[in-house]
Order: structure tokens, then sequence, then C-alpha cells
């Protein structure tokens, strides 16, 4: 199988790019500011070199971009693709402490200024842009609509999906937005399908009935000294809820109190000032390990840095089984035949035919 070289863009630990390189795709630069999302990304790809470095997108000029692109690839590499998710903080539906002039807001702008210069230097086929449902609301609705103007400025036809990952084999509801585009003077993006269902649902106890216990947190031990997963560590449970019974399964005592039932797929995997789910036997918070498996990462993936950035990695990454689904529908659409479109068919910015 002939290997499709990509591009990363706001990579994080690199959930999009494992569901990608198992599809036959090679992320042959990926690009973060976050250094123990870069570190985590180097580290489970250790055999392949480091493609991974720091890069404030925000500022970076796509003329830089390509020159590490191709310091990587070779001067005659050209990449098949851009991926990537901005931050999506500023668009979260949970984020209730959203900021006027949220920076995070603007990341996607810097997506499709790097996605239409590299389109103008390489005629790239296509581009993913994941970011959460929430973008698609109301508040956010003229923010999207500028998105997609920039998408079909830079030379692609979009389509829209929202993807729940607990359709995809991964015991969790995840609903993530995911826009696809591809060069419109090489594709008709509306024979391009919706990614291929799992049809069905794994559970919690399925994903994580089979752990061990994990090791509390302490800043003089690691997991690993233990003979436990590196990232097999859980917040210290200092709350009397965890021993008075208030706990319930599949019920939740507020943001920060949610417990889990061993029998249905977890709630989204997304934990903003630590609020991590509680375990379903009620007596502690699910371990960044646990965490891991609910979002479809292999028992083989490490998480690096400290407890905080691995719960903050952990959530903010794309599970790679949805990934996979997504990349394998667009590298057998990449394997037809091209053709242009009719006279009367016409893609709007909003992806409808």
């Amino acid at each position: 199988m002939k290997v499709l070289p990509v591009l990363s863009l706001f990579s994080g630990p690199g959930g999009l790019d494992l569901g990608f390189e198992q599809a036959g795709f090679s992320p042959l630069l990926a690009l973060d500011n976050d250094p123990a999302a870069v570190e985590t990304y180097n580290w489970n790809r250790r055999s392949h070199g480091e493609a991974a470095r720091i890069a404030d997108l925000a500022s970076t000029e796509p003329a830089t971009i390509a020159s590490w692109w191709s310091s990587k690839a070779g001067e005659n590499v050209a990449p098949v693709g851009i991926i990537g998710g901005p931050p999506c903080q500023a668009f979260s539906v949970s984020n209730v402490h959203k900021l006027k002039d949220d920076p995070r807001a603007k990341l996607p702008l810097a997506y499709a200024r790097i996605l239409r210069s590299l389109n103008t230097r390489f005629n790239l086929k296509f581009f993913v842009f994941e970011n959460v449902a929430g973008l698609g609301h109301r508040p956010h609705s003229s923010s999207l609509e500028m998105f997609l103007k920039e998408f079909d400025s830079a030379g692609f036809d979009v389509k829209t999906f929202y993807l729940d990952a607990v359709n995809y084999g991964v015991p969790q509801h995840r609903n993530r937005m995911f826009i696809v585009g591809f060069n419109r003077a090489r594709y008709c993006v509306q024979n391009f399908p919706r990614p291929k269902e799992d049809g069905r649902r794994q559970t919690v106890r399925e994903a994580i009935g089979h752990v061990v216990e994990p090791m509390y947190f302490s800043r003089r031990l690691k997991p690993v000294e233990a003979g436990l997963h590196p990232n097999h560590w859980c917040l210290n449970p200092r709350s009397p809820k965890f021993n008075n019974g208030a706990l319930k399964p599949g019920e939740m005592l507020g943001r920060s109190f949610r417990m889990l039932d061993w029998d249905s797929p977890s709630w989204t995997v997304a934990y903003g000032h630590r609020e991590v789910h509680v375990h379903p036997d009620g007596r502690r918070r699910l371990s960044v390990y646990e965490a891991m498996l609910l979002q479809g990462f292999s028992p083989e993936f490490v998480l690096r840095g400290t407890l905080s950035d691995q719960i903050r990695l952990v959530s903010d990454a794309v599970p790679p089984p949805v990934a996979y689904a997504l990349a394998l529908g667009i590298r057998d659409f990449l394997a037809q035949p091209t053709r242009p479109a009719r006279a009367n068919e016409q893609v709007a910015a909003s992806g409808q035919t």
C-alpha cells in the first residue's frame, strides 16, 4: 500500500494522526505549541524519527512551514493534504468562562491562511479540520461562516460531518465537527460519503473493567515504579462524596462529580479544571490511563509531561478510531478517478450541494 504524506497542524498528542497512519497516511511533519504534546507525539513514534516540533501557528509564516516540510520530506515530496484541529475551548458549550477576545477563536483563520498558501505551493488534494460541535451552534455561526469562506477562497469545497465517537467503536459519547475539504480543481466533494460507522457500542466495562487499581498521585513516585502503565495514576480522592454514598452510577453532582456507569459508554472525556469523571466504583476518579482507553488509544501509547499535562492532553485528543474511519474514507475517495463537476453542480461554502 502506497503511503500518502500529510502535514499535521495543531497536532496535540497525535490521536488524529494515529488514525490517519493506520489508514495508510504518513504525517511527516506535525506542529503544535504545547511542549508536552510535542514530546508525547515524538515519544510514541521513536522508530519513525521526530516528526513533531514546537511552533506557534498563529504567527508562523507559511513559507517557514513549507521550508520545514521540505527539510523533513525532501524537496520533491509534497503533502497530499493537511490535517488538524485548532484548540476548541473558545467554541465549546461546556466552557462557562469564555473570554471576550479569546485568541484561540482566531486559530481556525491561521489554519486557513496556511492551507491557502501551501495549496498554492503544493497543489494539495484535501484537508481535515476538527473542532467541537459547539462551533456549529448559533453563538458561533458567524465565525463558522467566516471559516468556511476562507476554506472556499483557499480552493476547497467542503462537507461538514458531526461524528459521535461512540458510533466508531469508542466507549464514549463524543460529538465533534469534522470539516473535510477537497481541492475543487480535482475532486467533486459531494461524492464523498459519510465515514462508515462501526455498528457496535462499547461500554465502560469493556474498556476498563479489566484494569488494576492505579496509583494515587505523588510527587515522589511514578506509576512505572510500581509496575504500572506510566499514565495509570489519578487524583487523590479528597471529597467526602467518594465515601458517603452521594455518588450514583450514571449520575452527576455538578460538573465535578460525574460517575460513570459500567454498562454504558462514558460521557465525553474532556476534563477542564481537572474535572475528571468518577470511576464506576465511586471511590475515586479515573486514572489518565483509563481515560486514554476510553478515548480509544492502545495500551502501548504513553502521554508525557506532568499529571496536569496528561489530563489536558487526553482531554484534547481525537479518538484514533474516529480518525481511522474518516481517513479510510478519504483514502478510498482519493483512489477513485477524478472528474470535473457538471455545469449544474455547485457546492456552497456551507458544504451543501
